[in-house]
Parts: C-alpha cells; sequence; structure tokens
C-alpha cells in the first residue's frame, strides 16, 4: 500500500501528513505525524481483521486519562489517530535540565495508574518500557512542567483473565525490560507488567537501563540474554524467590537454565542485591524490591504499588 498524504477521520477531521516515523514490514508497521488545524497527531495503521477489537478495547479505556487511546478512526486505510505528545520516558529522563524528584515521582505514579487501570480491564500491557510511557511537557519561565503522562502501544495488550490463564510459548516485550518469565516464555500475566515497570522506575530515578548489554561487554561466545539473566538472577532473587520463579517454569528447558546461572554466583561474582545499592532512597528500594521479586507471585500489585509510602507526598 502506498504511503499517504491526506486523511479524513471518522471525526470528519482533516489530517494532512507531515512525514513518515515508522514503515516496517507487517500490518502494524505504518505510523505517520499528521496535523489537523494546530494539533499534530500520530496515525498508526492495525489488521482491517483487528480493527474493531482495538475500537473495543480504546472505547473500554476511554476514561482513563493515563492511557493513550485513539480519538479518532480512519476507516478506509484502517488506521487510528492518537493525540501527540512531546516525549517519551527514555528521552525525557536524559534530558539537560534536571527533573525533579517530586516531578518524577508524579511521572511514575501517573505510569503506574495507567497500568493500574488496564489491570482493572483484565488487559495485560506485555511491553512496558520507558519509551512506551509518554510524556507531554513544556517550559514554563525556565521550569518543566508536565502536562500528561500516558502509557502507550497497547497493540499488543491482551485481555487475559484471572485464574490459570496466561500467554505462554512468546517472548513477549523487550528484551531489556523484560520479566524472567516472559524471557523464558513461559507464562505471562499482570505480575510481568509489574516487574518491568519496577525496570522503568530504576531508569527513571537513576538514567540507567539495567539490563542494557553494550558489544563491548560481551566475551567471546557470551549471549546478551546470558547477561541480561544473570543480572536479574543478581539484583532481585533470593532463595525463596528463585524457588517460586522455577516452580512458575515448571517443567521447561529454562528452570534448568536459571539454575545454571545461579549456582555460578560465588566469591569472585557475588550477587548484587538492589537492596544494598547505595545511594538510593529506603522507600524507593522497598517498592522496587516488591515489584520486581522474580516469583512472579510475590510482586504487589498496581493497585498495592500506588498505596506505597514513597507516593505518600506526590501531589
Amino acid at each position: 500500500m502506498a504511503a499517504i498524504t491526506r486523511a479524513v477521520g471518522q471525526s470528519g477531521r482533516r489530517y494532512v501528513v507531515e512525514r513518515l516515523l515508522q514503515d516496517k514490514p507487517g500490518p502494524l508497521g505504518r505510523v505517520y505525524l499528521a496535523s489537523a488545524g494546530n494539533q499534530q497527531y500520530v496515525l498508526k495503521s492495525v489488521p482491517k481483521t483487528d480493527f474493531k477489537y482495538f475500537e473495543d478495547m480504546y472505547s473500554n479505556l476511554q476514561k482513563s486519562p493515563y492511557i493513550r487511546v485513539a480519538n479518532d478512526a480512519i476507516l478506509d486505510q484502517s488506521m487510528f489517530a492518537y493525540r501527540y505528545f512531546k516525549d517519551h520516558l527514555l528521552f525525557f529522563v536524559q534530558k539537560e535540565d534536571p527533573v525533579s524528584l517530586p516531578l518524577m515521582k508524579r511521572i511514575i505514579r501517573d505510569s503506574l495508574r495507567g497500568i493500574a487501570a488496564l489491570h482493572e480491564k483484565g488487559i495485560v500491557h506485555t511491553d512496558i518500557k520507558a519509551n512506551n510511557i509518554l510524556v507531554d511537557w513544556n517550559k514554563v519561565d525556565g521550569h518543566t512542567v508536565v502536562g500528561q503522562v500516558q502509557i502507550a502501544d497497547i497493540e499488543d495488550a491482551a485481555y487475559i483473565p484471572d485464574g490459570d490463564f496466561a500467554i505462554v510459548g512468546r517472548q513477549v516485550g523487550n528484551w531489556m525490560w523484560r520479566s524472567p518469565e516472559a524471557h523464558a516464555s513461559g507464562k505471562v500475566h499482570k505480575p510481568s507488567d509489574i516487574f518491568s515497570f519496577g525496570i522503568v522506575c530504576i531508569y527513571a530515578l537513576t538514567k540507567r537501563v539495567i539490563f542494557a548489554v553494550a558489544d563491548e561487554e560481551l566475551e567471546e561466545g557470551v549471549d546478551k540474554l546470558a547477561i541480561v539473566l544473570e543480572r536479574q538472577l543478581s539484583y532481585f532473587s533470593d532463595f525463596e524467590s528463585f524457588v517460586g520463579l522455577l516452580q512458575h517454569l515448571g517443567d521447561s528447558p529454562w528452570a534448568q537454565i536459571f539454575t545454571v546461572i545461579a549456582e555460578g554466583f560465588n566469591e569472585d561474582l557475588p550477587r548484587a542485591p538492589f537492596a544494598l545499592w547505595k545511594g538510593i532512597d529506603p522507600d524507593f528500594k522497598d517498592l522496587v524490591g516488591k515489584m520486581t521479586n522474580i516469583d512472579p507471585k510475590r510482586r504487589i500489585t498496581a493497585h498495592e504499588a500506588l498505596a506505597h509510602p514513597w507516593f505518600r507526598d506526590v501531589a
């Protein structure tokens, strides 16, 4: 299909395409930046067979101000239109101007509210990462003012009932933010979103993507994933949580892989528990530790996280 230059939404809004943002193979590959009047929008294509599914999902979520849902549809192109946000958290954190702790707390809280709203509807995002958290901000009198924060890219999200239901057999999400069970193609449910968000929280306050692995860090023959899994166990596991992860994985061959990695810790390669990291607020460490427990059953929920004392002074 040829790239479009103009489109008319179901609302009657007329979009003028400014540029193509993404053009990857597949039905979700084409994304445009467009304008209508003095407002910018993102136009995203979806498979025609899934159009009604997404339309219903957006309708189900539209009451939450913390989730980006489409506010218009372009039927003849099988596209949705979304309000354009200035930035996402991955870039926002790296701004030259330092972001105050109270403001970052508010961004984290509002992001968590979006995840909680998804989970209330029985929806698992599956791809929580810093660049899927949108931040609309401006400079006012030299100060950074954040207007709105939203969880984005819910096109890969899925309705998953509570109980024994789960996504199985897929490494969902991005490898730098993915939970241990998602790496193992194991049972993925709401706790997997929470683990990924815990890693986002660490990034938001430290500016470190703790599971990113540069090529120069790799020894010959060592896979990046091996280092990621080693870090997950090093930072977030203890004996009880490790046993819980193995039980969660069941007879998966990944259980043996995790066991081999865990047996590799010794005096020369000691664990580095996040709870012992220096220079980090104890309440924040407690919150993140409860979100990133490697046993999915022991992670706190989004609502429990929102009630944590670390958020008590957020306006």
